[in-house]
């Protein structure tokens, strides 16, 4: 035994686990301190203490090298190059073997294990580590346990069926948050579809927007620790922690406070937030100790966000399904989160691990639903690709998704109409609406009322880079009646989708359609007259 009250299984890592074995085999005790007679030396008075990875005696004034202590009690021969090859992880999938286990983590006893389910007779168990090949794996360590940085469940607890399951999960959420019914629905979508993530090939991420006091912290709460593995951090945190945790348990990312300014590290998350929607989207990075050796990380993971304002990023704000916070009148809605809610939280993570283990295999992202979602936008269908498997072979729930999708294009169709690009193109279209073909960049200025920040009207130069942007042709010259005009080619089918785009009527452009085919009749019959005209001659 080491000292008194100490469970090495519990209290330490698996390498410092087995040298203190060994120790302990050769008759000498460990104390609760780590503190050991150190077998280099005539030691009297503990003198070696072990460290999670090696050991150092302040006698000797050396480091000593969890092998060398092994190999002078003769636990380890002098030929022997063989090392077990030990790997931490928090999830294990072997489907050939038929073992599919997650880590799961006691908070008052501080001890993780592995929660192993059979795939094959749907049978559960728990252990320390698993065997596999040669292999040993033993579960994560890190202070984001001890800390609650990251939840994980304590055991797999049954749940009957979807049904109970959907209704406790918005039973809890309704007790602790105020949102609308049809985010409330969303939000059962996206926690059940964290659950098992791994399945798609992309994700967008939930958003709450709104002032202070506006109740963003207690969305992220609520909603978030509900999600798989969620790993709870803010926009005050850099990069590098943020990626590697990502990648170290791979989890939903809590991310409050993500309002960034155009600080190089500010870039760097949102460069993880837009490469973490699609899996195959490493980061790399040097390795600290060898410049030659690349290191890679994997952002791939559900992501929930907080912010005040939207994201000047175009990519980023795209990725998002947000919910507007504005509050609530509720009374019945706790002001500060108690301990109930914790336990609550448990019961129902714990259920949606059992909910995992049976529901992993059975989903396939590639099986094509017959059903009509209507005419949606490149960016939504990537949504919707992602959900619809959850739910493919249930009506009622496609039905209300349909409505919730159209409803989130309809909204972002709406931004866009607001925004400095969506002004531009309504410039463009109330000038063909008002019969004018020849737009040149000061009509639309004029038309639209544009100015810089600075709120002084827009010069012609200022435009040229919004008009690239929106996929418009450089001008051309184009001679009118008394002089020459740079002109803005307009192209019937861009025109057709940009108004789409920015919510305007698309119909519009057969004025454009049928001057052009005027005009090329016209161009025909000037070729065909002066033809005859020549042959005459």
């Amino acid at each position: 035994r080491v000292g008194k009250n100490i469970n090495i299984n519990k209290e330490f890592s698996p390498m410092k686990r087995n040298i203190i074995q060994i120790f302990e085999k050769h008759k000498k005790n460990v104390g609760k301190d780590s503190k050991v007679l150190c077998p280099f030396h005539d030691d009297k008075n503990p003198s070696m203490l072990i460290n999670n990875t090696n050991t150092f005696c302040f006698a000797c004034n050396k480091l000593y090298s969890f092998e060398e202590v092994a190999r002078f009690f003769g636990e380890i021969k002098k030929e022997s190059k063989v090392k077990e090859k030990v790997i931490l992880t928090s999830l294990i999938i072997n489907k050939d073997l038929g073992i599919f286990a997650e880590q799961i983590y006691d908070e008052n006893s501080k001890e993780s294990k592995f929660c192993i389910y059979n795939i094959i007779n749907n049978e559960i168990k728990y252990e320390g580590k698993i065997e596999i090949n040669g292999i040993t794996y033993f579960p994560q360590e890190g202070e984001e346990l001890d800390k609650k940085a990251i939840l994980l469940p304590t055991v797999a607890v049954e749940y009957e069926n979807d049904e109970k399951l959907d209704n406790e999960i918005k039973e809890f959420i309704i007790k602790w948050l105020d949102i609308p019914e049809d985010m409330l629905q969303f939000a059962l979508w996206n926690i059940k579809r964290s659950w098992v993530y791994e399945r798609f090939h992309t994700l967008n991420y939930l958003r709450a927007l709104g002032d202070i006091g506006m109740g963003k912290t207690r969305f992220l709460d609520t909603l978030g620790y509900l999600h798989y593995k969620p790993i709870s951090t803010s926009g005050a945190t850099t990069s590098a922690p943020i990626f590697r945790i990502i990648d170290k348990w791979k989890g939903t990312l809590i991310l409050d406070e993500s309002d960034f300014n155009k600080s190089d590290e500010s870039q760097d998350i949102i460069k993880i937030i837009n490469l973490g929607y699609e899996r195959g989207k490493f980061i790399m990075r040097c390795d600290k100790e060898n410049n030659n050796l690349i290191n890679f990380f994997d952002p791939f993971c559900p992501k929930i966000l907080a912010t005040r304002n939207p994201f000047q990023d175009k990519a980023t704000e795209s990725r998002c399904i947000t919910q507007v916070m504005e509050g609530t009148t509720r009374t019945d809605i706790l002001l500060n989160i108690n301990q109930n809610f914790w336990d609550e939280l448990l019961v129902l993570r714990n259920k949606l691990l059992m909910w995992r283990f049976r529901n992993y295999f059975k989903i396939d992202p590639t099986i094509e639903i017959d059903f009509d979602l209507g005419d949606l936008e490149p960016r939504v269908k990537q949504i919707v690709t992602s959900f619809i498997t959850l739910f493919g072979q249930d009506k009622e729930q496609l039905e209300l998704f349909k409505k919730f999708i159209t409803k989130h294009q309809e909204e972002l169709i709406e931004e866009r109409k607001d925004s400095f690009a969506g002004a531009v193109v309504g410039a463009i279209w109330d000038l063909i609406n008002n019969n004018q073909l020849e737009i040149n960049a000061q009509e639309i200025i004029e038309q639209g009322k544009l100015t810089d920040r600075n709120g002084n009207t827009l010069k012609p130069r200022g435009l040229s880079s919004i008009l690239r942007s929106l996929g418009f042709r450089k001008s051309i010259k184009k001679r009118m009646e008394k002089s020459t005009k740079r002109c803005i080619p307009l192209d019937p089918k861009h025109l057709t989708k940009i108004f789409k785009r920015y919510g305007y009527d698309v119909t519009i452009v057969a004025i454009v359609t049928d001057t052009s085919e005027r005009k090329k009749e016209t161009d025909l019959n000037s070729d065909f007259g002066n033809a005859v005209e020549t042959i005459d001659i």
